[in-house]
């Protein structure tokens, strides 16, 4: 799941959400109404009962103000845009692994605008929590259709900072082509992010030159945020860091936007030739 903030409910008190449901999900609403079926009159009580649901697996803040379900930074991103490109070109096979995906409505979207795509084994998505993924074909209704070819789960729930092998080494290793982490890197400290790093180093196909894994990161400038959105170079050192402990190279881009309270980056990382 994407974020970093999080809150918890006291008891067994039920909740408190703010009320409403804002006009950044518009690109959900489209999903679920041209890709999962759902009519309009419904879309709202399906969003407020996944909300719900989605807070009870865990409080994420994001999942409070339907934060958790926007588009926004995903479509306005350019590289985004250029990876659903590779993906939708005439005889790619490239695939594509959404790292910490909540309830993949990242993956659903690349469904919705390339049908091609939805039931073609090359769209991926892991997160921590099981529930999320369940969440999310509740939410698009497509259990079907995300199952690949060989029968095989689009969506894989697993632990990206574990120790030795995990099922998502098993799954993945070797065999993706573009990895997406929005908001995920910025939940941990460098130690953490050098090990999911590595950990994504090793799902990516060595022979393609042209393996990249980007996103975002960001937060509000908290107490010690440094820690969690690093600098151009600290980014760069990090990958540097990577590198060596797998036997790769990586070029790094970075464009930030720096506010007084507010950090948000983009990012790149490009295979070193």
């Amino acid at each position: 799941m994407t974020h970093s903030s999080s809150s918890s409910s006291s008891g067994n008190a039920a909740p408190e959400f703010p009320p409403g449901i804002p006009p950044e999900l518009g690109p959900v609403r489209r999903i679920l109404e041209g890709y999962s079926g759902v009519p309009p009159n419904e879309v709202d009580s399906l969003l407020y009962d996944i909300r719900q649901k989605s807070h009870a697996v865990f409080p994420y803040g994001s999942i409070r103000t339907f934060a958790f379900l926007d588009l926004g930074a995903t479509l306005s991103d350019a590289r985004f845009q250029a990876a659903a490109r590779r993906l939708a070109a005439p005889e790619s096979r490239e695939t594509f692994l959404d790292v910490g995906c909540g309830v993949g409505h990242v993956v659903r979207q690349l469904a919705f605008t390339h049908p091609e795509l939805s039931s073609s084994g090359r769209l991926f998505g892991t997160d921590l929590h099981a529930g999320f993924l369940e969440i999310g074909y509740e939410l698009f209704g497509d259990r079907e259709r995300m199952t690949g070819g060989d029968g095989a789960a689009a969506f894989v729930a697993g632990d990206m900072l574990a120790d030795g092998s995990s099922p998502l080494d098993s799954r993945f290793r070797g065999q993706i082509d573009i990895v997406y982490a929005s908001f995920f890197f910025h939940l941990f400290e460098r130690a953490g992010q050098v090990r999911a790093a590595k950990r994504m180093v090793g799902f990516l196909r060595r022979d393609n030159a042209r393996a990249v894994i980007f996103g975002q990161n960001g937060g509000p400038k908290v107490d010690g945020w440094e820690k969690y959105v690093l600098d151009s170079a600290s980014w760069r050192d990090m990958w540097g860091e990577v590198g060596e402990a797998t036997g790769t190279r990586w070029r790094t881009e970075m464009d930030v936007e720096d506010g007084d309270d507010w950090i948000k980056v983009r990012f790149g990382v490009y295979r070193a030739v």
